[in-house]
């Protein structure tokens, strides 16, 4: 790690175990990015991290940024700017899109989309139960914008927009000492998870695949993930995950090569073994973004009024 940098790792309480926050030490305070999962071992975990690392939690933050709206990483954030007193940062079109979704209740036409895309009905109202919920947030957010620079440490990170995990989603690039905070756009051992949702732009995989795109030699040689391990190789991890897609797009496409399916379906076809109900929620919308991106290619079609239906073209 970094010189004035920690990487704190927070317990999730879903199979991804962990998720990595950071803590940037700078003569004006430390800035926190991202503020993980709100409750009680995670919170217990910032106490014990921020005491190893040297920061007093009540005294010593300056500012709190949260990479995007998914609540492993803004769900602690009401929690962590009261118990700071600092303020917490975040996109300014993702602060209205957290507050509508968050706020607002949204689980029947979320359960009504997993059902119109093939998944049972018993299982589409245990996932909204799990996925769909409220989720309480600081009552003002401050404003970042892409482009502009973020004060880091001794040196400042240029906010980079990086859609496709989420819409809104931002990564931090200090270009100074070749770090970049990657949040969930980057990850190593795992790809991250590209979904279409009810309330998702059109065409993630496509505005993913740009966004990784435009990061070749952007000349980090220190990656720092929201999951999994850091890693150096900023290039070659991208090659590898446009190479996963393109290889994920020709499992779907022939898939639905023999006859059409729903995304369901695919899903179970293409994500097999013994998944919870919330990881079958993201393997459907996983599924569903490769399938649109399919279409938006030429390479496949879809039908349907009650229940959507894919087949290749």
């Amino acid at each position: 790690m970094a010189e004035g940098t920690w990487q704190l790792k927070l317990p999730v309480p879903f199979p991804l175990r962990f998720v990595s926050v950071y803590l940037v030490e700078g003569d004006e305070g430390w800035t926190l990015i991202d503020a993980g999962y709100d409750y009680p071992s995670a919170r217990a975990a910032w106490e014990a991290g921020a005491a190893v690392a040297g920061c007093d939690l009540g005294r010593d933050v300056k500012r709190i940024a949260v990479t995007h709206f998914h609540p492993d990483h803004l769900g602690a954030a009401r929690w962590l700017g009261e118990r700071t007193g600092a303020p917490v940062c975040m996109t300014e079109r993702e602060i209205p899109f957290a507050r509508w979704l968050w706020g607002a209740s949204n689980s029947q036409p979320f359960e009504e989309y997993l059902i119109r895309h093939g998944m049972p009905r018993g299982m589409a109202e245990e996932a909204t139960g799990v996925v769909r919920y409220a989720l309480p947030l600081p009552d003002e957010m401050v404003p970042l914008r892409p482009g502009e620079k973020l004060p880091l440490g001794e040196n400042s990170a240029r906010i980079i927009h990086v859609p496709g995990h989420a819409d809104n989603q931002i990564v931090l690039h200090d270009e100074a000492r070749g770090i970049l905070f990657a949040a969930d756009h980057l990850l190593l051992g795992i790809t991250p998870n590209i979904g279409l949702w009810p309330e998702s732009e059109p065409y993630p995989l496509s505005r993913y695949l740009e966004s990784l795109e435009s990061m070749r030699g952007l000349g980090a040689g220190l990656i720092l993930p929201g999951h999994g391990p850091v890693f150096h190789d900023l290039d070659g991890r991208i090659e590898e995950l446009i190479s996963h897609h393109e290889e994920r797009l020709e499992t779907m496409r022939r898939a639905i090569s023999d006859r059409p399916k729903t995304p369901y379906e695919v899903s179970r076809l293409v994500f097999r073994g013994a998944l919870t109900t919330h990881q079958r929620c993201f393997a459907l919308a996983e599924t569903l973004a490769h399938l649109d991106h399919l279409v938006l290619e030429g390479r496949g079609e879809y039908t349907g009024d009650e229940t959507v239906v894919f087949e290749a073209t």
